[in-house]
């Protein structure tokens, strides 16, 4: 739904989509991700799990660290990502992982998705990924201005000192558009639904006769 909506946008607001919606000032590159898929989800409260998965695609991340056993690359096939579903809490937890040391996991660091699945976001951010060498966090950055993220500030956490994030709404005008959109395709669904009804409904009356 969240990439059908942005297509349904005109060229001129796509390209205005590029400039940024919300605007993300991160003070550390995992509290900048984790602002980033906050910033996601304020923009696109209506997608689903699957839906954010395409939007933050597992490769931008594809890795986790060497210096902590984890479910993921390199220790595994699987990859890292941006996003995980919390259950994978129980996956850690059979296999005598902590979990907080791979993804933030405190309170109102823990995201729901529209089909009500929550979903944790990775900690680890690599300048010079384990995997493919490249900077995850600068990828991550480059990938979500499509959809209106913009990160303005990236700084260095100061040693002892919890990174956090500040996200500021920049297009309200665009926003108000993308939630008309999202409520005319969920609309049109509706009316979808509503015709197949109708023709069921009459076929059935016809073949009474």
């Amino acid at each position: 739904m969240s990439l059908k909506l942005i297509n349904k946008l005109s060229d001129k607001d796509r390209n205005s989509l590029k400039n940024g919606v919300f605007e993300v000032t991160g003070k550390a590159m995992n509290r900048t991700a984790l602002g980033i898929v906050d910033a996601m989800i304020n923009l696109y409260p209506k997608a689903t799990f699957e839906e954010l998965k395409e939007m933050l695609p597992d490769t931008l991340n594809p890795s986790a660290p060497v210096n902590y056993k984890s479910l993921f690359k390199p220790y595994s096939d699987r990859n890292y990502g941006v996003i995980q579903p919390l259950s994978i809490r129980k996956e850690c937890e059979e296999q005598g992982l902590d979990i907080n040391a791979s993804h933030f996991t405190d309170a109102g660091e823990v995201f729901k998705s529209a089909d009500g699945i929550e979903f944790i976001v990775s900690r680890s951010w690599e300048s010079k990924d384990t995997e493919i060498g490249e900077n995850d966090i600068q990828n991550l950055i480059n990938h979500v201005s499509q959809y209106g993220v913009r990160v303005v500030q990236v700084e260095r956490k100061e040693a002892f000192n919890k990174g956090h994030y500040n996200l500021e709404l920049i297009n309200n005008e665009l926003k108000n558009l993308l939630e008309k959109k999202s409520g005319e395709s969920k609309l049109q669904w509706w009316m979808i639904l509503l015709l197949i009804a109708i023709a069921v409904g009459l076929y059935f009356i016809a073949t009474k006769k």
